[in-house]
C-alpha cells in the first residue's frame, strides 16, 4: 500500500483523525508530535479527499511526507531527472567542443571586419558551426582591399583571424605564375591561384605553373596569383681551372645553392650537377 504522512496543527488537532474517520477516510496511524500537533498516516490514495476534509476545518497542513512505494517513485523521479539533466549537460559539451563559440577579427585590418565576416558566412561559418579549413579561408580573406598577410587559428572554441594590410595599395600583377627554366619541380607555394603542377613534374621553361582561378564550391572565379615555386636543372660546365678554383666559379655562375661536382679533365675541370632557378608572383 502506498502511504502519505501529513502534520497537522491547530485548535484540537488531534480531532483531525476523527474528522477523517467520520469522513470515511481509514487513518493508518495517528502521533502527537513535537509542534503540538499530530502526524497521521494515511492511503496516499486518499490524499484529495483527506486535504478537503481538513481544508474545510481549522486545521493547518504543515508539511507531507510519503512513505512506502510513493516515497521510492518520487526518489526515482528525481534520480531520473539529474540523469537526465547529467545526460544533456555531457550532450551540449560533447556538441560545443571543436566547434566556433566567437569569432575576434584584429590587426591594422580590423576594419574590414563586416568584410571578413561576410567571407566567413559565405564559407558557412559561424557560432556553432565547425572551424573552417585555414588554408582556404586565409586565401579568401587575401582577396579583400590592401590586405598582405592573414592568419587564422582555432582555439578553445574561440575562432580568431587576424589579417594585415599594407600602407600602399600596390594593384596585385595578373595572369599566371611561369616556370623560370625547364627542369624538375623542388618546391611549390601557392597562397592564391590553383596550381596546375606538383613536386616532382617535370616542366619546360615559361611552363604556367599556378592558373589565376580558384574553386569556390561549385563556382570559379578569378583571382591575383600569390605564388612561389623552385625549379632544378642540370648543369655542366668546362673550366680551365683546378677543381677547388673551378667550382668557385661554378658556385659565382650558377647560384649559391647549386649542387655540384668537379672532376679533372685534360684541358682543366668539368663541373656537373644540379642548380635552381626561383619565380614568384605578388609576394611584396
Amino acid at each position: 500500500m502506498k502511504s502519505l504522512e501529513i502534520e497537522v496543527s491547530g485548535l484540537s488537532a488531534y480531532r483531525a483523525a476523527e474528522r477523517l474517520r467520520a469522513g470515511g477516510v481509514t487513518v493508518l496511524s495517528a502521533r502527537r508530535n513535537e509542534k503540538n500537533g499530530i502526524t497521521l498516516r494515511i492511503d496516499a490514495n486518499e490524499r484529495k479527499k483527506v486535504f478537503a476534509i481538513l481544508r474545510s476545518s481549522c486545521y493547518n497542513i504543515e508539511k507531507t511526507e510519503e512513505r512506502g512505494i510513493l516515497r521510492l517513485r518520487s526518489a526515482l523521479v528525481r534520480a531520473a531527472g539529474a540523469l537526465l539533466g547529467g545526460a544533456f549537460a555531457l550532450a551540449a559539451i560533447a556538441f560545443l567542443q571543436g566547434r566556433v563559440l566567437r569569432v575576434e577579427v584584429a590587426g591594422s585590418g580590423a576594419y574590414l571586419e563586416p568584410q571578413i565576416r561576410a567571407v566567413l558566412e559565405e564559407e558557412g561559418v559561424g557560432v556553432f558551426s565547425r572551424p573552417p579549413e585555414e588554408n582556404a579561408l586565409a586565401a579568401r580573406l587575401l582577396s579583400l582591399p590592401r590586405v598582405g598577410f592573414c592568419s587564422v587559428e582555432t582555439e578553445g572554441g574561440v575562432l580568431r583571424v587576424r589579417v594585415e594590410t599594407s600602407k600602399e595599395a600596390s594593384p596585385l600583377s595578373g595572369g599566371a605564375l611561369l616556370s623560370p627554366a625547364a627542369g624538375t619541380v623542388e618546391a611549390l607555394f601557392v597562397l592564391r591561384g590553383t596550381s596546375l603542377v606538383k613536386c616532382g613534374d617535370s616542366v619546360e621553361a615559361g611552363q604556367p605553373l599556378v592558373e589565376p582561378h580558384m574553386q569556390f564550391g561549385e563556382e570559379v572565379r578569378s583571382t591575383a596569383v600569390i605564388a612561389w615555386a623552385k625549379i632544378s636543372y642540370p648543369v655542366s660546365r668546362e673550366y680551365a681551372l683546378p677543381p677547388e678554383k673551378a667550382l668557385l666559379q661554378a658556385t659565382l655562375d650558377f647560384g649559391q645553392d647549386a649542387q655540384l661536382t668537379a672532376s679533372e679533365t685534360e684541358e682543366g675541370c668539368l663541373v656537373e650537377g644540379k642548380a635552381f632557378a626561383s619565380a614568384g608572383i605578388n609576394l611584396g
